[in-house]
Order: structure tokens, then C-alpha cells, then sequence
């Protein structure tokens, strides 16, 4: 058989097979359920939970500054109370 002959029919097994391959893959997605648009949905959800844990985590912040701050007055205002106490006992 001719060298070139063989290549070309080797040549075409392999395209047929890959597309074989391709139309099986493809069709088991479509079974599976598996689409496009279902992708997209989840990445629009895990995007809307990103933000969402991002703002959360913000306003935890803010909540433990403010935390913070009033800690501190309530502590100087505790010592500012114990010693007009003293004051007043001596």
C-alpha cells in the first residue's frame, strides 16, 4: 500500500475518532444537566456571596473599632468613678 495512502486514511481515522470523542463528551454533558447558563448562574451566586462575605467582614470591622473604642472610655470612665470614690472617702 502507498506510504501516502496510509497517512491520509490514518489521518482520517484519527479526525473521525475525535470527532466521535467530542459528540460522546457533549452529549453526556447534555444529559448530566450540566449547560452554560447553569454555569453562569453559579458564578453570579458565588460573586453575590463574595460580596457579601466582603461586606460583612467590613462592617465587622467597623463593629470591633467601635467595640474597641467604647471599651476604652467605659474603662476610663470606671477609673475616673473609683478615684472621685477615693476623693470623697478621704
Amino acid at each position: 500500500m502507498n506510504p501516502k495512502a496510509l497517512a491520509l486514511i490514518l489521518v482520517v481515522v484519527v479526525v473521525v475518532v475525535g470527532i466521535v470523542v467530542w459528540v460522546v463528551v457533549w452529549w453526556l454533558g447534555r444529559q448530566a444537566g450540566i449547560r452554560r447558563a447553569d454555569f453562569d448562574r453559579l458564578r453570579t451566586e458565588r460573586n453575590l456571596l463574595a460580596r457579601a462575605v466582603a461586606e460583612i467582614e467590613e462592617k465587622t470591622d467597623t463593629y470591633r473599632d467601635i467595640d474597641s473604642v467604647l471599651a476604652t472610655d467605659i474603662r476610663t470612665t470606671i477609673r475616673n468613678l473609683n478615684a472621685d470614690r477615693l476623693d470623697l472617702n478621704r
